[in-house]
This record gives structure tokens, sequence and C-alpha cells, in this order.
């Protein structure tokens, strides 16, 4: 009793510490919660009651010991026996002499659970009986074993070398999903697949202790070829002979070689034998020729398998292959006899009948029977009237009174056989329709043995009677005549009336011929057919059309009469197991010969059977015919899984339909990437083993995707109909390699270059890490960084380069994958890339934070645990980023070029408005066109300006006397009005004081042309003058300056002279003098009255060419005063400077109406034009004077041209007077001589222009504002 209590003490300390941390949790405890016990041991379990959870949690409810009692299944323990109290809160469970098991005791209150202990009753680790390993063509091992039964928890480590040497061993993977078989596979890179000898040890461990067992497998003998046949290819194909190769990738890896086996068998034959084909031979390799093959252009089967050349080792799977030997023409023709033919009733038909060829005697394809040769009483008739079937031949216009003879052959794609069999039909008389065919001829069917028994009655003329000959056939429905398939004939002797077919017989058409010496009236079919037991001829129905879910059954009538018929019965059952099951009968109708069955299973086998009844008597049910309807489409594919998954791969596996509904030829699937939602569809070819196992998975792989990418996928199965699509996975691919990034590089001014990257349009992973380089124009990496993943920009130096030597810039991505599986393609190919580095420098991880630094390096050092899979270099181009000095150059010169740039738009713009303010754009009347003249083109207009001058244009100087006073008719244009044109021009230029002064003459606005300038009246003069004089007081000081400017102005002009620039009016000031001469004095001038004429507009003037001018004008004599006749003279000349204002434009239609110049001379005759006496000045003319006009020295006034096109030409002007001749050199111009020199020196000759183009409003104006030149 002092161990139990002491038990019970211990017990009760345990409870109390267990229960002190459970208090407020459980309703109790026990201990132990696990039991492991050896059988037929002793085990205690304790139950202790938790009292704080009944009164601080479950108050309502209350237990005490004596209600605790233990429960197993449907076992209650409450007894002493098994039962003991402790104290008032535990209770002790003792069992004895325990039997194996594994429960689950329960301690219980009333029908509540206290809490539960899991006993295991069992033994110590028992050894492994069937471990057994099989190797598949050196790609991987695999090694099962059956655990031992054993109710106690059982473990198993499995490790294994191949030198038992234990001190170095690998541990083997193992699935125990499946317990309690066990799978293992030895994929790694430690299998040793070319050692022949694998140690295995197992480690077994369990509660009640542990066994370690030794196994030894012969790796050679546990070989398992790949099925022969890859890339099998036909070499040579004869009438009896094929030659087969294929390649077997791994058969160097047999080093004792391979066994072969090979069978043939020709189709519905057994397989043949041939001593050439040894089914173990270690000569066959690729080639295998199989020759004496007895069939020509027939099928065969071959099943080839293989294994290695070693005892012990096991078959690879077969190799199943059809194939047909080469066609020949046939050897034969077909057989006939004696007899062999139908006279039709009507006697204009016949049909004769031949015994066809078996299957494997047609060699080849398009076989046929062919008549070569028909006559007729000996002539030869054309063979096509006779239409040639499968077993017969039918003359539609037959004549029975001729001898008809026929050679049949038979005939394939190969030709015609060489032999023919001959036939002959003599002539029939009516006396042998009657006398000489046989009587009673019928047919009785013996169910027993499913054979026919034929039976007859001689004819009536039996001389000369040699036998009978009897034939059956499968008999076509309908028709009496004809047979469906070959037909059989056997010869019968005359004195026998009595022929049994043998047993197992279809139902059959039979008839009988009678045979004579001499001729014969062909063969004769029974007409009613009867049973022993029968009195109703057995019925011979026919499926016609088999559809998935419909039969149509056909059936004759010529056995018996429709009339003596209540109807037919029409049975048919569907055949689940080979025999009829579930079958249904239907009612049809006397009248009938048809009917379709409906509501059928597709692709299943059914049997029907017909009878016919009358109102007493029923008929034989006909013999079952069995057909299959058509296909349907199938159920469902199951169970679609996934297996594997690899970067650019995933192995699908799923089982057939239950319901195939016909031969399911393929699965098509479909996949979608949930990336790009693209879908793609595949398609994996069916067996025939899949028929006979439906719960045999079915795997494919499915290649070329995409890395790192989700998935959807389904499989569909097809017969001749697609099936609803499997339940869906959704698959993810591994990672992979990426594409490369897209690289954009800003280089900055500090010697360093700003990469900014686009992450790879395909990451293929999760993209870990960047890597950047800086490579020479070689592609030589100079350095590498690594950077993180997250990174999307980056700035480094970059050094000093040369156009000759830049630099280039680089990123890749780097994906990193653990454990990666190298099994497959995927695996070599990340080998591959991990290989793959940074040509010539080792990458930098500074840029790296601690954690990444640290991981990347992990993932580089440790390859058998990670790959990197690296993307293709994204580069940027070559790039060379300037130094400082290069800069600073570099802006001194886009601060040049700007400069210049803005100076030539300044230049530009002031040009364009110099041309703006002097070029005058007016619109012009209709049939008047405006010709500017280029400066080269003007000639000088006798100023001595011209080509030779120092400076560039001309001025056209015009003279224009007085003119008489103006009458209306005179004027071309109603002058009256103050609404015109030309008056409005006036008043806005302030020429004319309004409309009320022109009585007599035409208004002072209109310009004169006087000594070839604009004019005004005498007022307006004075008023000139004294202006003059005042601005040549006041601006004597510019005088230097002026001079200054004409030099530039001169300057400007001669670079301008080589343009085709235009005169303008600016350009003709320019050119003017520095007012009078340098002397001081005064030019004279002639007299004239102020003439007044209408002009208004523009008059177009080409620039005439220059002529040699007339003797200078003689100078004035120094120190002589000038006149004040001569200054009047001066400062009539010049007009007032409101009436040169460039507005002021005279018309060219109005220059035709001056009148002509009258050559007046300055002063009255003989008075000097100078003050003091001068020999010269009586007897020489003035120098300012004109030449003489007329022949007595008085103007004449030629009649002017009038012009009416709007133009008037200077040549018109000098013929009509309006202008004079060019005059002598004015004092201050070019060629006046300087100081006042004589007239009598050397006179100066000059080209005078020729006046014979257009005077443009340009010219006019420049004479206006150009006067001191004049």
């Amino acid at each position: 009793m002092a161990p139990q209590v002491q038990l019970g003490l211990l017990l009760m300390l345990l409870a109390g510490c267990h229960g002190g941390a459970q208090a407020a949790v459980e309703p109790g405890w026990l201990i132990p919660d696990k039991v492991e016990l050896a059988i037929g041991g002793d085990f205690n379990i304790s139950c202790t009651l938790n009292e704080a959870y009944f009164s601080e949690v479950n108050g309502s409810e209350r237990c005490t010991v004596d209600e605790l009692y233990f429960q197993t299944g449907n076992l209650q323990f409450r007894n002493s026996t098994y039962i003991r109290m402790l104290n008032n809160t535990t209770i002790l469970f003792s069992a004895h002499n325990a039997a194996e098991q594994e429960q689950e005791y329960l301690c219980m209150c009333r029908d509540y659970v206290i809490n539960t202990s899991k006993v295991y009753v069992g033994t110590s680790p028992l050894l492994v009986r069937d471990f057994n390993c099989l190797d598949h063509d050196f790609q991987f091992m695999v090694c099962n074993f059956t655990q031992p039964p054993n109710k106690v928890i059982t473990k198993y480590n499995i490790s294994y070398n191949t030198n038992n040497d234990w001190r170095y061993s690998n541990s083997l993977d193992c699935n125990f999903d499946a317990a309690p078989v066990v799978s293992c596979n030895l994929t790694d890179d430690n299998y040793k697949r070319f050692s022949e000898i694998f140690y295995f040890r197992l480690f077994i461990a369990n509660g009640l202790g542990h066994e370690t067992q030794p196994i030894t497998i012969n790796h050679f003998e546990r070989l398992v070829p790949a099925r022969p046949g890859q890339n099998l290819t036909l070499v040579n194909r004869t009438e009896s002979s094929v030659c087969l190769s294929w390649g077997m990738p791994r058969r160097s890896n047999y080093n004792r070689g391979l066994v072969w086996q090979v069978r043939v068998s020709p189709h519905n034959f057994e397989p043949l034998s041939r001593t050439s084909w040894r089914n173990i031979s270690s000569t066959i390799k690729d080639t295998l020729c199989l020759t004496e093959l007895p069939f020509a252009g027939y099928n065969y089967t071959l099943r080839l398998r293989v294994r290695a050349n070693q005892n012990n080792t096991l078959w690879s799977e077969p190799l199943v292959y059809g194939f047909a030997t080469a066609p020949a023409r046939p050897r034969r023709p077909p057989r006939v006899t004696y007899g062999s033919f139908y006279v039709y009733s009507s006697e204009e038909g016949m049909r004769f009948y031949w015994e066809p060829l078996e299957p494997h005697e047609l060699n080849g394809p398009d076989f046929r029977y062919i008549i070569s040769e028909y006559r007729i009483n000996g002539t030869v008739v054309d063979p096509s009237l006779i239409k040639v079937e499968s077993n017969s031949a039918m003359i539609e216009h037959w004549n029975k009174n001729a001898v008809h003879h026929f050679l049949i052959r038979s005939s394939n794609s190969q030709g015609q056989s060489v032999n023919a069999t001959p036939m002959s039909i003599g002539p029939i008389s009516n006396l042998d329709f009657r006398q000489r065919v046989p009587k009673n001829i019928r047919s009785v069917y013996h169910p027993t043995n499913k054979s026919y028994t034929l039976s007859w009655e001689p004819p009536e003329d039996q001389v000369e009677l040699k036998n009978y000959t009897v034939f059956w056939c499968v008999p076509k429905p309908g028709l009496l005549s004809e047979c469906e398939g070959s037909i059989r004939f056997a010869e019968v002797s005359s004195g026998q009336q009595l022929f049994t077919t043998a047993r197992d017989q279809p139902s059959l058409h039979m008839a009988v011929s009678a045979n004579y010496r001499s001729h014969n009236t062909g063969l004769r079919w029974l007409i009613c057919s009867s049973d022993k037991k029968d009195d109703l001829a057995k019925m011979e129905p026919s499926i016609d059309v088999a559809t998935s879910t419909t039969l149509t059954v056909s059936w004759g009538t010529e056995r018996v009469c429709a009339v003596i018929l209540a109807g037919y019965n029409l049975t048919y059952c569907q055949r689940s197991t080979g025999r009829p099951d579930n079958c249904t009968t239907v009612k049809v109708d006397r009248y009938t010969n048809k009917h379709v069955i409906q509501g059928l299973v597709p692709y299943t086998e059914y049997s029907v059977k017909m009878l016919m009844y009358s109102e007493t008597r029923a008929s034989k049910y006909s013999d079952e015919l069995v057909n299959r309807t058509g296909e349907a489409a199938p159920s469902q594919p199951r169970e679609l899984q996934l297996l594997r998954v690899t970067s650019a791969s995933v192995e699908l596996a799923w089982k057939p339909p239950l319901l195939a509904n016909g031969v399911v030829r393929a699965y098509e699937g479909t996949f979608r990437s949930l990336r790009d939602n693209v879908t793609e569809n595949f398609r994996v070819g069916a067996s025939t083993e899949e028929l006979l196992d439906k719960e045999k998975p079915i795997s494919f792989t499915l290649g070329n995707l995409t890395a790192f990418t989700h998935y959807e996928v389904s499989v569909r199965a097809r017969t001749l109909y697609l099936s609803d699509p499997s339940n869906v996975i959704y698959p993810s691919t591994a990672i992979g390699v990426p594409s490369p990034p897209t690289l954009l590089v800003t280089n900055n001014k500090d010697q360093s270059s700003r990469l900014v990257w686009q992450a790879p349009m395909t990451p293929a992973g999760r993209i870990d890490f960047y890597e950047i380089s800086l490579r020479d124009n070689n592609a030589s990496c100079l350095m590498s960084t690594i950077l993180p993943g997250r990174n999307r920009s980056f700035v480094m130096a970059t050094p000093r380069c040369t156009s000759h030597n830049p630099f280039q810039l680089a990123v890749r991505a780097i994906n990193v994958e653990q454990h990666p599986q190298f099994d497959g393609p995927d695996g070599v190919g990340a080998v591959q890339l991990v290989s793959t580095g940074s040509q010539g420098c080792e990458a930098r991880t500074d840029a790296l934070d601690e954690e990444h630094r640290l991981q990347f390096e992990t993932y580089a050092a440790n390859t058998s645990a990670y790959r990197l899979y690296r993307s293709d270099w994204g580069t940027y181009g070559f790039i060379c980023t300037p130094d400082t000095h290069s800069v600073k150059a570099m802006y001194q010169t886009i601060e040049v070029s700007v400069a210049i740039l803005v100076l030539g738009v300044i230049f530009y713009l002031g040009y364009k408005k110099y041309r703006k303010m002097s070029d005058i754009h007016l619109v012009l009347p209709q049939g008047i066109m405006e010709t500017l003249k280029k400066p080269m083109d003007m000639g000088g207009l006798g100023l001595g300006i011209g080509p030779d001058s120092s400076v560039s244009g001309g001025i056209v100087c015009t003279r224009v006397d007085d003119s008489p006073p103006y009458t209306p008719q005179d004027l071309p244009h109603d002058f009256s009005s103050c609404g015109s044109e030309s008056s409005k021009l006036l008043l806005r230029t302030a020429s004319t004081g309004g409309c009320a002064d022109r009585d007599g003459y035409p208004p002072t606005t209109y310009l004169a042309m006087r000594h070839g300038l604009l004019v005004q009246n005498d007022s307006e003069r004075q008023t000139e003058c004294e202006q003059t004089r005042e601005r040549e007081q006041q601006n004597q000081h510019e005088r230097d300056m002026d001079r200054h400017q004409e030099q530039e102005l001169e300057q400007e002009q001669q670079q301008r002279s080589s343009t085709n620039g235009y005169i303008k009016p600016t350009q003709m000031k320019s050119w003017a003098g520095n007012g009078p001469s340098a002397n001081g004095h005064a030019l004279p001038v002639p007299s004239t009255a102020p003439m007044s004429s209408p002009l208004s507009g523009y008059v177009p003037v080409p620039i005439p060419q220059s002529r040699f001018n007339p003797a200078p004008v003689q100078a004035i004599a120094p120190g002589s005063v000038p006149s004040a006749a001569t200054a009047a003279a001066a400062s009539a000349f010049f007009p007032p400077a409101h009436l040169l204002n460039m507005d002021n434009y005279v018309q060219a239609s109005d220059l035709h109406k001056l009148k002509p110049l009258v050559a007046a001379p300055l002063m009255p005759s003989g008075v000097d034009v100078l003050a003091g006496p001068s020999p010269a000045a009586s007897t020489s003319p003035s120098p300012f004077q004109l030449p003489p006009v007329g022949a007595a020295g008085q103007p004449t006034a030629p009649t002017p041209k009038l012009a009416d096109i709007g133009y008037t030409t200077m040549e018109q002007l000098q013929r009509t007077g309006l202008i004079k001749p060019p005059m002598a050199s004015a004092v201050g111009s070019p060629t006046h001589v300087a100081g006042g020199a004589s007239a009598s020196g050397h006179p100066h000759s000059r080209q005078q222009p020729q006046i014979n183009g257009y005077v443009t409003p340009q010219d006019l104006n420049a004479l206006a504002h150009n006067r001191h030149v004049l």
C-alpha cells in the first residue's frame, strides 16, 4: 500500500501544479495526457477536478469526485476494478495487460467531458520489408516502402551514400501523405547517378525504442530505360519489310548494353514469330528492320520495349507503333463457281457473284474488281456496260439467248492482278426455268448452335445433273438477290438435298443452284425461313443510322406477307457489362419497316432484336444486333491540379472524365495571363490507357510562360465535341530573368551624371537589386555598383573623357530566387545566368545599406541556395561629361553668339525701318505700273553722278518754262472738285488754301517743272530765300559734321552700289552739296515765270544711260561779288520746303499736258552775268543759258505728243520740249572747278545721262529734296 500512497501523493502534487496554470481555463485535467505503451503493459491515468473552474467560471454546474468515471469508445469504467478515488478531487484509472490500440480516454462527469488523454499501445519499431528503388533512365530515382503497422507513432529518417562510409551521407526527402506507402525522391545535386551500389540506412524510432536498418540497392539492376521511339522515323518500306530508326539520348549511359523485345502483329492476326527478330539482342541499336512480313499494303502493330542488359532489370514502357507495308498489285483474282448468277424475274437483268478477297489480300488502297473482257457470242463488248460492285456485277439488258463470257480481275492503286477468273453463262430457255431449277427451297435455323440448314427438292429434269452449289451471305435488308459483304459457296453432290452451315453464324441469306453439264439456270434464293418451333419467319432487322442518342432500325417483309401479321415487337437493351441490361420493348405497326429509337446514352452499346407476331402466334426473336451510339461531348476533366512550377513552365495533372461519351481524342486547355489578360490555348493528345484506368492522372507541362506571372488554367476533353471546362486553377510561375530597364542619363557640371531608369517591362520577379555599370567604348567594365531594387535613379561620378574615348553608362535588373530547381530547362538557364558577370570589374556594394549589403553578399556567395537572374544591360549610349574649363569656354562662346545675334537683329530691324520710311507704296491707277530703278541704272541724270562718280545713284534734271494758262479742255481730270484724290492729297499737305483761287490758272498746289526742279510762285520763293539765309548763318558750324556724314554716306553708297536696291529720297538728299558753293556766291539762274501744270500721281521712267556731257560751266572770277539779280535768281531757283513733302507726287497722265520749254536767256542780250567788264561776257553765252532752240534764237514750242497709256518717257519730254536738254555742270557739282578756275582752262568732259526711260515718283521727289546739288 505504501507505494500506491506515494504514487497518489505524486499525482496529487502534479495535479496541483498543473491546476495552478489552468485553474481558470479547464474544468479538470488528466495526467498523463498521452500514453505510449507496449502490448500487454499496464498504465494509469488520473483525473483531477478544477474546483476554481466550477466556483468562478461555471458556478451553476457542480461536479463531485464521486461522479467521475472514464470512457473510451462505447466502454465505460466506473467500478473499483478500474477506478480508485485518491482524494476529494482526483480519481485514478488503471488498465492492465493492455491490448494493441489507439484510443482516446475521456474523464467524464455525468454527461460532461472533463478532459481527454491519448493512449497508444503497440510495439517497438519494426523493420521495413519492401524497400525498393527505381531509377528512371538516369534522370531521377524514386524509392518506396510500406510502413509496418504499429499503433505507436513511428518516425523514419533515411540517409544514403554510395561508398558505405557513413561519415558522409545525405538525407532522403520522403512523402508520408499516402501512408502507409512512403515515397522518397532522389533528384538533388548529390544524386550519384552513375554509381552502381547505393547504401541506405533507415533510422526508425518511436516512444518504445529505435532501430537502424541498413539496405543495399544495386542501382544498375533498378534502371528503367525511357520508352524507346524518340524521333521515330520510317527509313525504308517494301511490300514485305520496313526499317525503322529512332534516337535514344542516354544510350551511352548503359555500359553493358540494352536488350530489346520486338512484337509484330498483323491486323486481326496473331503476333508473328521470325528467327531474325530476336527478342533479346544487344546488337539492335537505333535501327530495326522487320523482314518477311506476309502481307503487302497491310496494317501492322509494332510493340517495342527495352531494358538494361543485366539480370533482374525492368522493361521500359512499350512503344506501340502502327505501320503499313508498301502496296503491291493483288496476287489473285476473285473465285467464282459454276452457277453463281441470278436471273431476275423479268428475265431482263442478270447478276453474277464471286467470292471477294480477304482484307489481307487486297495489297493496297483503291481496291476494286474489274471486268477486263466481256464477250457476247464471241464478240468483244464494252465492259463498261456492266455495273460492277464489291461482290457482284449487274447486267441490266441481258440477252438470255446469248453466250456471255467474262474475265474478272482484282485491281488496286498498283495495278491489276496478273491472272483473271473466267466465267461463262450460256443461253437459258423457258424450259430450263420450269424444269431445271431446285424446288421448295427452305431454311431452318438451329438456335442451339446458331447454324442454318438449307433443304430443297431436286428439279424435274435431272438428266445430266452434275451437282448442286449452295450459297450463303449476309443479306441486304429489303433486297432478295443482294448480299452484304462476302458471298460463300460450297458444292453438294447431286444425290444430296441438304446443307448445314457451321456454328455461330449470323443471320444468313441462302440459295442453291443446279449444275448441269452443258448449262446452268443460276441460283435460287429461298423465299421464307422458319424455326423448328416457330411458324413465322425469323426477322432480320438492321441498324442503318446511329447518332449519339438515336438508332434507326429497318427490316424487310419479303419472308412473310404483312397481311397476316398483327405487328412487330422491337426490343433494345443497354449493354453495360457485355450483356443486355435495362431492356425496353416497343410495338411497331405491321405496315412499318423502320423505327427510330430515341433517348439513348451516347457512345454506349445497345442490342436490338425483333419478332413478328400474328393473332395466334409470334415469330422467334431475331438475332441481336449490337451497335454503339455516336459520340457526344464528354463530362468535364476532374481534379485539375498543379504539380511543379518553374519560371517558364508549369506541370499540370488531371483525371480523365468519368463519362467519355466517345473516344477522348485530346484535351484542350486554355491559360490566361492575369497580368495582360491574354488568353492562349494548348492541346494534349489522349492515350488508350486512359480508357482502362480513369483514376490515373494525366500530366502535361505547359511551357513558354512569363516568369513571376499569375495564370488562370482550365482543361476540356474532346471527343468529336468539347466538354465543359474543368475546375480552374491559378498557378504562378517562378522568378526568372527580367527584361532590361530603360535608362536616361543627365550630365552635371560637377563631373557627375544622374541616371534615371524605368523598371523592366517584364520584371520576372520582385527586382531585388539594380546594377549600375560605367564602361568604356569597348564595353569593358570600369566600375560597377549594386543598388536596392526600390531605386530608380542614381548619381555617380564620371571621369573626364574626350570625344575619342567616351564612356557608356548601363543598368540592369537582378532577381534573387531561393532554392531553385535544376531538373528542368529553367535550372540550366539559371546556372548560365549566374555565371554572367560584370566583364572585368567587381560590383561594389557601398551604395547599399547594411541590411541590403549583407543580403546581396549572402546571395552572391551561396550559389547552392540562391540564384541571381540578371537582365541584359540597358544602355544609354556614349557620354562625355565636360570639365569646368570646357564649361566656361562653352558659356563664353554662347555669350558671344548671343551678342552677335542680338546686334544682327537690331541692325535688321533698323534697316527694315529705314527701308519702310523711305519706300512709298501707293495703289496706282489702272494701267500704270511703277518701276523702281537701281542706283547704278540711273546714270547720274546729268549731274556728274554716274557709274564713274564717287557716289552711287543719279538725279533726273528737267526744265519747264512758263506755261500758258490752261483751259478746262486741256485738263484730263475734273480739277474743279475738291473731292478728287489730288485735291485731298494737296489739302492734307497744306499746299493750297482751298478751292477758290483757280480762275485762269491751275491750282498752285500742282508742281511745275522749271530748270529741272519743282518750283513755287514768287511769294513762296522770297520766303524760302530768307529762310535759306538764316539757315546758312545758323548752321555754319554744322558743315564740318555734314562733311563727315557725307564721307560715311559715300562709303555706304559704294557698298550698296553692287546691290540691286532702289533710289530713295533720303539717299538723293545725301548726295546734295553743302548749300551754295564754297566761295559763298549764289548761283545765277535764269529768270523764268512760274509755270503751273496739272501734275499728279506717278511717272514711271527707267533711269537713262549717261552720255558725253558738254563743256563745263565757266567759273566765277575770284573776288567778284554776285549781284542782287543773281541772288534773286538763285532764291527763285529753289522751291519752298512745304512743296517738297514726300506726299506730293505727280501723275503720269498729267505730264503730257506740260507745254514745251522756251530757251530764254538769264538776262537781256549782251548783259554779263557778273558785275564788271568781261570781254568774254559779250561774246559767249551765259553758262546757265540753254542752247538756242529755234533758228532765230527764240524759243519754239513743238507740239507735244500725248501719252494715252499713263506713261511719259524722258525722250518724249525732250522731243516735245517739256524738258530741256542736259545743262552744263552746275557750280558745286562734282564737275565744277574749285576756286573759280577760268573756264578757258582744261574743260572737264563727262557722260550725259541718256534720257530714254521713265521717270519714277521717287526720282521727282528726289529732285525736290536735293535742290542744293543743282
